[in-house]
């Protein structure tokens, strides 16, 4: 399907950016405001990296599952 690649695309960002701000709030509860600019890169930038590699192919199915959702295959689709 024409352009199915980029709900799936928008997915991954959406998550895994959420994912990124969540780790970043998490180490600045743990360590408090004061913590470094260093810290909070060395342990947001591997997260930053591995999850949206990570998540693809969940990302994949779950704009599928959504797409499929939101416009049901007919017959014709099928042909």
């Amino acid at each position: 399907m024409e352009g199915h690649w980029l709900g799936a695309v928008a997915v991954n960002t959406v998550v895994s950016a959420m994912v990124v701000i969540l780790t970043v709030v998490v180490a600045m509860l743990v360590w408090g405001t004061e913590v470094s600019r260093g810290l909070l890169l060395a342990i947001a930038a591997p997260v930053g990296v591995a999850v949206p590699v990570l998540f693809d192919p969940v990302s994949r199915t779950l704009w599928t599952a959504i797409d499929a959702l939101f416009r049901p295959p007919t017959p014709a689709d099928f042909d």
